[in-house]
């Protein structure tokens, strides 16, 4: 690791950088590199912040770097982009402008864990820009970022709407071959077992799948956002614990998916007064997320909830929840969409 590390290091700090600001190319050495002998030519970058992550998930260690760039007398650019390992070779991902005459104060990398082995890696970078009455070479205001690598591009988490995790669970009267087609409205990003076009599975009557798979995992980035009732609850954040008990079976999931549910989210859910829940309509999951499964289930239910962290309580009716009964073959899905929320957002 010590070995690979250090070579990691020799590939961040002597690379050759596409630059965004600049239009042009740079080859550092030793973290730092140099072009052109005239004003109108000349360039300087260097290597600002590095961080080793397996940013795609393939089990190869990737780099996310942040250059700093200036032309003779100009600005200073940030841009943050990635190092991703193709075979024996490192690719760039498309530069990300962070500003010009910033200060970086912290990189971090976050990721799949032993309880989330599905989540994207994403980068958190915290820095100080322009207030507006700032000199231009003494920024202020501390702002903070958010990235993650989507189809091999860096792109900004809150820019997305994801529907994260959703989880299928497929519980077939006797033991049979499945199989499943996602249509979403935009693509998958994630998946457990791998998705391509379909999956093709064996599932047993006790939900087993595959023999090892409780349910069959994706989540979704989509083109556009899902439409939200306008009805919900309002929850305090110290008694969602509770909400989730009684809710959850409301909507007809069972005791293991109902845990499975309450503890993603409640790891997922950053701290906040209060959140803003609603059920995504049946209509709508159908229409944003389009799925087939042959043979075709006797009874399904798609679970879809969206969370929007607020300072404090709205005021909502909430809404009329149909029972539910299983019958047959029955297919059951959960997920949900973390929205940056209204009322001035997330406590800090």
């Amino acid at each position: 690791m010590a070995n690979e590390g250090g070579k990691l290091d020799s590939i961040a700090k002597n690379y050759t950088y596409n630059l965004l600001a600049a239009k042009r190319s740079v080859q550092l050495k030793k973290g730092s590199g140099k072009d052109g002998d005239k004003p109108e030519n000349y360039i300087a970058a260097s290597l600002v912040h590095y961080k080793i992550a397996d940013l795609n998930g393939d089990g190869d260690l990737d780099l996310v770097v942040i250059i700093e760039h200036h032309g003779m007398g100009s600005a200073g650019f940030y841009e943050l982009s990635g190092l991703i390992k193709k075979d024996s070779h490192y690719v760039q991902t498309r530069p990300v402008l962070l500003g010009d005459n910033i200060e970086i104060k912290t990189v971090t990398v976050t990721g799949p864990n032993s309880w989330m082995p599905w989540n994207p890696h994403e980068i958190a970078i915290t820095m100080l820009v322009h207030n507006a009455s700032d000199a231009h070479a003494k920024p202020t205001l501390e702002k903070t970022v958010c990235y993650s690598l989507q189809n091999n591009e860096l792109q900004d988490c809150r820019e997305m709407e994801v529907v994260k995790k959703p989880a299928l669970y497929l519980y077939p009267v006797k033991k049979m071959s499945v199989e499943v087609q996602l249509d979403p409205k935009g693509k998958v990003i994630q998946s457990i077992p791998f998705y391509s076009k379909r999956w093709r599975v064996v599932a047993d009557s006790n939900g087993l799948i595959d023999h090892k798979y409780r349910y069959l995992f994706y989540e979704v980035a989509l083109d556009k956002p899902v439409a939200r009732p306008e009805d919900g609850w309002s929850v305090k954040y110290s008694v969602l614990g509770g909400w989730f008990n009684k809710y959850l079976h409301e909507f007809g999931l069972n005791k293991d998916e109902a845990k499975a549910f309450k503890v993603y989210w409640m790891l997922n859910l950053p701290l906040s007064n209060y959140y803003t829940i609603k059920l995504i309509r049946p209509e709508i999951v159908n229409d944003q997320l389009g799925l087939k499964i042959f043979p075709k289930p006797d009874t399904l239910l798609r679970v879809l909830l969206s969370f929007a962290p607020t300072r404090t309580a709205v005021n909502l009716n909430e809404p009329v929840i149909d029972a539910f009964a299983r019958k047959g073959f029955t297919v059951i899905e959960w997920g949900g969409i973390l929205e940056q929320g209204s009322n001035n957002e997330t406590v800090k």
